[in-house]
């Protein structure tokens, strides 16, 4: 069902408890609302121009399609993205036979460093920011009038795209069409400048890699495959194909949400509405957004391939602690932040009490969950292959207000997170990661497996204090917990001078709710290690005078697990840490998806990126 425009929804498409509105895939997954449009009429390149400016190595290889002919005439536009920076526009993306396509990009991985940044840049003063390249590779792009660059100028956490304005080859440097701008600071060498340049007629020399014209409608691919036999597809919709507002009892159930240039599901303020065994996919910005209301529902979807962040989930009142008790369970959420690539988690959990389980994440090149607020339960999920590109994150991330609290991870999985290779990085990639004075958590029966990377543990504090991390397993990682508190952190000194911080609750709610907050500023600071087993790895990495240990055992054999080395981690019940602490088995084997009528898909097998051994670094 080829969608043009939104489907809206408002107060009188509400059903009730009794009788919910239900719109209903006679089949699951073969009920398809489609926002694309197939291309055909490719055809060898002709014009001499443009096969001068491409690669020698592709040149008859590269197929060409004029859209306009085809009617389509809308293009969008290449916008400054990224965290901290405007909002992301509708995007649109190139699909052969359902995978996306590359704009043509050099180089064809991974990053490049500069040579020297010449000028920061500032908006303030319109000075674009200025640098001199390494390659000569860049001499191919002065005739590109729309050229790009993606990525990490000031912090390896905050990501951004910027665009080519001039390229000097005797200066051997690049310009910028605008000053690059975080928090009103420029570039900075600090952390270390890495980028790749896209949107490069000149650079299709791969197949899978792409580019439109925009002032012809013309676009070049370089074929993966025998395009006669493949179909290819673009992103056609500009805006959400559902929006929601304060609409009640309205169900989904095994309807598909597919490609599109903006985000799939848009409900706001809605009430008992529910989303099951649906997938959303190939949205070019984010993919199920959750803003407001209460008790609403997401049970067995899939949701992939998104632009930026797969799901928000936002709801209750922080100032009552009032909860919005949404659900999100048993979900496959997977290759999503592909366009913007920091802050766009599988789940933007935000709010009060919320539960988010049994639920399968991976593929992503940061957080996959980015938590704030209170009384979370977070538990049962599975994690995987996360935290691959950007630096100073966790898997699971909360930021900066101590009092966030009530938040519980507990019986979740953790394996194969962090960077997977030589790719640059100052600080490090956890599972698990408490940022600036984060406190008061409880990280109870999880599994951690090859989940600390650099000078991070699987658990990660950075100032904060009243954390309890409990009755956990941490196998073969670098170190299980490292951190902790920290007087000097910044949050902690603008307490201390009674600067009064957004979002930072004392009130007598908050105090009988959670007592610690009252003695939050008392030196020192204590977190709480209890009862953990650490096979094959250090204990803590950092900070260790104001940690509490208690039966925390550290094993270089086996301690009793069902078979460690095809990763089951069930615990046999004559292990052997049994008989020395107080440790309570975990239920591993119920961790992740379970099979259910309401699954969008089923069975689901994944394969974890391979971490390289902690040891040889």
């Amino acid at each position: 069902y080829v969608v043009h425009k939104s489907l809206d929804l408002s107060t009188e498409d509400s059903g009730t408890a009794l009788g919910p509105v239900i719109y209903r895939a006679r089949q699951k997954g073969t009920a398809v609302f489609y926002g694309g449009k197939q291309l055909d009429g490719f055809e060898a390149v002709t014009d001499i121009v443009i096969l001068r400016r491409l690669p020698v190595e592709s040149r008859d290889k590269v197929r060409q399609c004029n859209l306009k002919t085809l009617g389509i005439d809308d293009y969008g536009r290449l916008e400054v993205r990224g965290f901290a920076q405007p909002p992301s526009p509708p995007t649109l993306e190139l699909f052969v036979d359902g995978v996306a396509m590359t704009l043509a990009r050099w180089p064809n991985e991974g990053f490049v460093g500069i040579r020297k940044l010449i000028k920061a840049g500032s908006k303030s003063a319109g000075e674009p920011s200025v640098f001199e390249y390494e390659s000569d590779r860049h001499e191919r792009w002065t005739e590109a009038s729309d050229g790009w660059l993606f990525g990490y100028f000031h912090f390896l956490w905050a990501d951004a795209t910027v665009k080519i304005g001039k390229i000097d080859p005797s200066a051997r440097t690049l310009t910028t069409a605008e000053p690059y701008q975080y928090g009103g600071r420029g570039m900075s060498t600090r952390q270390g400048i890495q980028y790749y340049a896209f949107n490069l007629l000149e650079e299709i020399d791969m197949p899978g890699e792409w580019y439109l014209e925009r002032k012809t409608g013309m676009l070049y691919l370089y074929p993966p495959f025998e395009l006669s036999k493949s179909i290819v597809e673009i992103g056609m919709l500009p805006e959400p194909m559902i929006t929601m507002d304060k609409v009640s009892h309205v169900c989904f159930d095994g309807l598909v949400f597919d490609l599109a240039r903006y985000n799939g599901i848009v409900a706001k303020d809605c009430n008992s509405c529910s989303w099951t065994g649906c997938t959303v996919s190939r949205m070019a910005g984010n993919g199920i957004m959750i803003h407001g209301g209460k008790e609403n529902w997401l049970i067995g979807c899939d949701v992939h391939t998104t632009g930026r962040r797969a799901t928000e989930v936002i709801g209750g009142d922080r100032v009552t602690l009032t909860p919005g008790a949404h659900l999100m369970e048993n979900c496959r959420i997977y290759n999503f932040g592909r366009i913007d690539r920091t802050y766009t988690p599988a789940i933007q959990l935000e709010g009060v009490g919320h539960r988010v389980a049994h639920n399968l994440m991976y593929n992503g090149p940061s957080s996959a969950m980015r938590i704030e607020g209170n009384d979370h339960l977070i538990e049962f999920n599975e994690v995987h292959s996360m935290v691959q590109e950007s630096d100073d994150q966790g898997a699971m991330e909360l930021f900066r207000n101590p009092t966030y609290r009530g938040v519980i991870f507990r019986h979740n999985y953790f394996h194969n997170i962090g960077k997977t290779g030589s790719e640059t990085a100052v600080h490090g990639q956890a599972a698990i990661r408490f940022d600036d004075a984060i406190s008061g958590m409880l990280v109870y029966g999880n599994v951690f497996y090859r989940c600390a990377n650099g000078n991070f543990g699987a658990v990660q504090m950075n100032g904060g204090r009243d954390n309890l991390i409990d009755n956990n397993i941490f196998i073969d990682c670098k170190q299980g917990i490292s951190g902790g508190w920290y007087r000097g952190n910044g949050v902690w000194t603008s307490l201390r001078e009674g600067q009064r911080l957004s979002g930072f609750y004392q009130n007598e709610l908050y105090l009988s709710r959670y007592p610690q907050i009252a003695t939050m500023l008392d030196d020192p600071g204590i977190n709480r290690l209890w009862r953990n087993v650490l096979y094959k790895c250090g204990t803590v990495a950092t900070r260790t005078a104001n940690i509490e240990m208690f039966q925390n055992r550290v094993f270089q054999e086996d301690p009793g697990f069902v078979n460690a080395k095809n990763r089951n981690f069930n615990l046999r019940d004559d292990a052997r840490l049994f008989e020395t602490m107080c440790f309570k088995s975990i239920p591993f084997d119920q961790i992740g998806l379970y099979e259910s009528a309401s699954r969008a898909t089923w069975p689901v097998e994944t394969t974890a990126v391979g971490m390289p051994d902690w040891r040889n670094k």
